[in-house]
């Protein structure tokens, strides 16, 4: 029913989202219901009209035009392109589709596509691999949320390095279960560091499965940090986020996770509304494990952004769908991309990678590693790595400021 007092814009994105979602029998398409009402009633219904004239919007009309259920599996066997991850997301945000974890999804997709056409012999080796080890570990940190978009790409670097050994190989008329110390050896110092690096898994994978014997990829040793603040520019710039309100809210928050806390921005965007509670005692968030005080300025900072998010979504998620992120991305039920909030605090003198490390000194300076980790979400054995060099810090001071006694 056409309602006079809606603008005429608003009537216009209406009728053509009820057009483009109908069948054949002109009524729209009962599962995609939710998404037309989400769809009528969006802030922007000039950013609707400008979705749905998009490619997009023609993909939907195929998928309403067809007579089979929509489903995640039904959007897996298309291009996984532009156009079929936002009809997706938008299925998703609609409660058209369920919410999965897509970074996960896409490992998947992605190892059957680059598996296809390995040759038989080639593919006895990798599918395990990838199967057993990558996507069975994957899976495994799915399920517990922790499973991000760096992780895929690292999987998918193992995998991928796994196939051009493989390749390498078959070049040099070599046997995998023939392959000798030196022979690897040379296969590493032609390789790129990056592959170097990946390699490691596959070869350990073969070991461990007597596919290899006894072979050996030297560990690359970590370059120690190196790039830090000092403690007066490190709190100048922690006072401008917590004190500076021409800085957009959620650089303000954002930039103070990582003074404070050392969390990484990868970490920051995933952080929930849920992730932050206030009892009498005061305010509190959860990175991991520990509920952590939070200062008063930090937490008045974080209560405005939960109740006046800066979220750049056409479409707000239904109730219930899902968790609800503290830095919303396009899609309310997807977080915003750490890699632009980096580049917003880097444009604004804010600096990730100096500003982690001199936390990450200060955090383990105060704290044990065991309980940095409970903490923050630190892996034990990181914590230990910075505590050991915390320590070097410390001693190379004190041996330098005897020296000039």
């Amino acid at each position: 029913m056409i309602v006079s007092s809606l603008p005429r814009v608003r009537r216009f994105a209406r009728d053509r989202a009820h057009d483009l979602l109908s069948g054949e029998d002109l009524q729209l398409v009962p599962q995609l219901v939710p998404l037309a009402e989400a769809l009528i009633s969006a802030v922007s219904p000039r950013s609707v009209l400008n979705w749905l004239s998009r490619s997009g919007g023609q993909l939907l009309v195929s998928l309403a035009a067809g007579r089979a259920e929509i489903t995640h599996d039904l959007l897996d066997d298309l291009p996984q392109d532009h156009d079929t991850r936002a009809v997706r997301n938008i299925l998703v945000t609609t409660q058209v589709l369920p919410i999965r974890n897509e970074f996960f999804a896409r490992l998947e997709i992605w190892i059957r596509q680059v598996l296809a056409p390995l040759p038989a012999h080639q593919l006895r080796i990798i599918r395990p691999f990838a199967e057993w080890s990558i996507v069975r570990d994957a899976r495994r940190r799915s399920l517990r949320g922790r499973y991000l978009e760096s992780a895929a790409g690292v999987d998918r670097a193992k995998i991928r390095t796994a196939i051009e050994f493989m390749a390498w190989l078959d070049a040099n008329d070599l046997v995998l279960v023939d392959l000798t110390q030196p022979q690897l050896e040379l296969w590493l110092v032609t390789a790129p560091q990056a592959r170097r690096k990946a390699i490691g898994a596959f070869i350990r994978w073969t070991n461990a499965r007597r596919l290899t014997h006894r072979l050996e990829v030297p560990v690359q040793p970590r370059a120690q940090p190196s790039v830090f603040h000092d403690d007066d520019e490190h709190q100048d710039q922690l006072l401008r986020c917590l004190t500076d309100q021409d800085l957009p809210l959620d650089v303000r928050i954002a930039g103070a996770f990582v003074r404070l806390y050392a969390l990484p921005v990868t970490r920051t965007v995933h952080l929930t509304t849920g992730c932050f509670q206030r009892d009498q005692d005061g305010a509190y968030i959860t990175f991991d494990k520990v509920p952590v005080l939070l200062p008063p300025t930090l937490a008045r900072l974080i209560e405005e952004q939960i109740a006046r998010p800066l979220t750049r979504s056409v479409l707000q998620p239904a109730p219930g769908s899902g968790p609800v992120f503290l830095f919303p991305g396009p899609l309310g039920h997807q977080p915003r991309r750490p890699h632009g909030l980096t580049m917003q605090l880097l444009e604004r003198g804010l600096p990730t990678l100096a500003a982690h490390n001199t936390a990450m000194i200060a955090i383990v300076a105060d704290l044990p590693p065991i309980v940095a980790s409970d903490l923050f979400g630190i892996h034990v054995s990181t914590a230990i790595e910075w505590a050991a060099l915390a320590q070097d810090s410390w001693a190379d001071y004190l041996a330098a400021r005897k020296a000039t006694e």
